[in-house]
């Protein structure tokens, strides 16, 4: 990515069913509904109350997350692949390999052969992040905290009513009043955090958010809700989350799961069609291989494996099921941004710059578009230099369109790999700190995030499986041409031009070409998988 001025990665701003269709990650379908209002998407209810039952049918029909198993490799010339093997080998080079073939939902969308791999081997454990120990409070002659007080659960009764667990009932004996410990208020649980808490952005790529650590530690406020139509509900620190349980019972009847499994901090659900790992403490998840980062850690309660209600909605649930996206419009038209133009250069790579490398791609991308039907319409199709808000007005003027902007990325010679950006949800923090930071109130483009979630995992795993290039992740962040977008768009990251061997595969044609028809394959697989969905407008 060009670290030019504003114009880095597009700049950032402050701000039942029983019809056929498909899906994403396999083409399964599943409807759903959230009580009492009448067929919304779960994601529209992010903050329905606890009240609010859940009821549910499915119906499979066959989707998009690619097995990793594709057909034919693109043909290199033979010194182009022997001068990429001898860069490689020197390099970082995490391949993200495949686990055994599946048919389904991941095969449809993104394709794949016959051929079996074995499947990759459970991730090692990590090694947590050390954290700061939690200053002790001062020590005074009439206050003595205790440091072995367990954290407060409170758990909402049918009724109403709360009830502290642990809470002894009988009156606690009369000490002298010097020595008397001030009696610590019960702290309702039911409030949301602090803006405090939810303001403070990412500090680093992949790494768990800050505000969230030091909540973690510091937390003592945890509740259980009542069960919701069969989703367990637990509040940590005014924050939702469901457990794995509940994601397991609510998907099965579709993917039939035959693993769950947890070992240490490592988290596996599996079937014969979906392999979804996790690990305790963590924001990355894999779903069949392809990496996608969490707005959220993973956390435990009581043995139980917790993922927060913001990605089960505006995440999990659009990938797994995008064939009923409430807000899915039909189109036949992609714009086509290639990321800066005329002064404003972009990365400077090993063999050429960003800007020219981006305009090519966007070139060979409006070709393969156009075979398979599309039309294209371009922000740029010369050295010029285009405003962000010129590539905005661009997409949201074009009717019945979607929106991919094209850029390649900068970084140290080892750096390598692909990466696809999505808009960050409201209520959530961008992937990296100058992503934007938090978004609190929420923008424009957030009225398409679950589109926006599918087609980035489209693209991204059609390219990942087929080339198996490092798997970055599909990420979060407010760039100004995802922030103000009115239509479902991405931002696509083909590589690092400042890796060498890299460089000299985006400076190819025949890389471009490939890379081009897996992403014009994403497109067209990304629509059938959402034709259910665009027939109910």
């Amino acid at each position: 990515m060009g670290q030019s001025g504003g114009s880095v990665k597009g700049g950032v701003t402050a701000a039942t069913a029983r019809e056929a269709g498909s899906t994403l990650l396999t083409t399964l379908a599943i409807s759903w509904q959230i009580l009492p209002l009448p067929g919304p998407a779960l994601s529209d209810h992010l903050r329905s109350g606890p009240s609010q039952s859940i009821r549910h049918s499915f119906t499979p029909i066959y989707a998009v997350i690619p097995v990793m198993t594709p057909g034919p490799h693109p043909i290199f010339p033979k010194a182009l692949i022997a001068t990429f093997a001898v860069a490689l080998a020197s390099a970082s080079f995490d391949v993200a390999h495949a686990d055994d073939a599946k048919p389904g939902f991941f095969k449809k969308l993104f394709g794949g052969g016959s051929k079996t791999e074995t499947p990759a081997p459970a991730p090692e454990p990590e090694k947590k992040p050390a954290t700061k120990p939690k200053p002790e409070p001062e020590k005074t002659a009439t206050k003595k905290p205790s440091s072995t007080k367990p954290p407060r659960v409170i758990i909402t009764t049918t009724g109403g009513k709360k009830v502290e667990i642990g809470k002894k009932s009988t009156p606690t004996k009369s000490v002298a009043k010097t020595e008397k410990p001030k009696e610590e208020p019960v702290k309702d649980v039911t409030s949301s955090s602090s803006a405090k808490d939810n303001e403070a952005p990412m500090k680093g790529e992949f790494k768990v958010d800050a505000e969230d650590k030091a909540a973690a530690e510091r937390s003592k406020s945890v509740e259980v809700l009542p069960a919701n139509g069969g989703w367990e509900i637990v509040k940590i620190g005014g924050r939702d989350y469901v457990t794995a349980e509940s994601i397991r019972n609510f998907y099965n009847p579709v993917y039939g799961f035959t693993t769950f499994r947890i070992q240490g901090t490592h988290f596996w659900l599996g079937s014969s069609k979906l392999i979804l790992k996790a690990q305790i403490g963590s924001q990355e998840m894999l779903i069949n291989n392809i990496k996608f980062i969490l707005s959220f850690p993973v956390v435990e309660y009581n043995g139980k494996v917790l993922f927060s209600r913001l990605d089960l909605c505006k995440l999990i649930d659009p990938v797994l099921y995008p064939s009923h996206i409430q807000n899915a419009e039909f189109f036949d038209t992609v714009v086509v941004d290639a990321g800066h133009g005329g002064h404003d250069a972009g990365a400077r790579g090993v063999y050429g710059y960003e800007k020219d490398f981006a305009l090519k791609m966007a070139m060979s991308v409006r070709a393969a578009l156009m075979q398979r039907g599309f039309k294209v319409i371009l922000t740029r199709s010369t050295d010029t230099f285009i405003t962000l808000g010129g590539r905005v007005a661009i997409a949201n003027q074009t009717p019945k369109s979607i929106f991919l902007s094209f850029h390649f990325n900068s970084g140290g010679a080892a750096a390598t790999g692909i990466e696809t950006w999505a808009l960050t949800p409201q209520s959530a923090a961008a992937t990296i700190s100058r992503g934007g930071g938090y978004n609190v109130n929420g923008v424009t483009g957030n009225k398409q995030d679950s589109a926006n979630i599918a087609l980035a995992t489209a693209v991204h795993a059609s390219v990942i499986s087929r080339f198996k290039f490092v798997d970055r992740g599909i990420k979060r962040a407010q760039w100004s041409v995802l922030s103000g977008c009115k239509r479902p768009g991405i931002l696509f990251e083909g590589g690092f031009v400042t890796n060498g061997a890299e460089c000299q595969l985006v400076a190819s044609e025949t890389y471009r070409q490939q890379v081009s028809a897996a992403i014009g394959d994403a497109v067209l697989n990304y629509r059938k998988a959402l034709e259910s969905a665009m027939a109910k407008r």
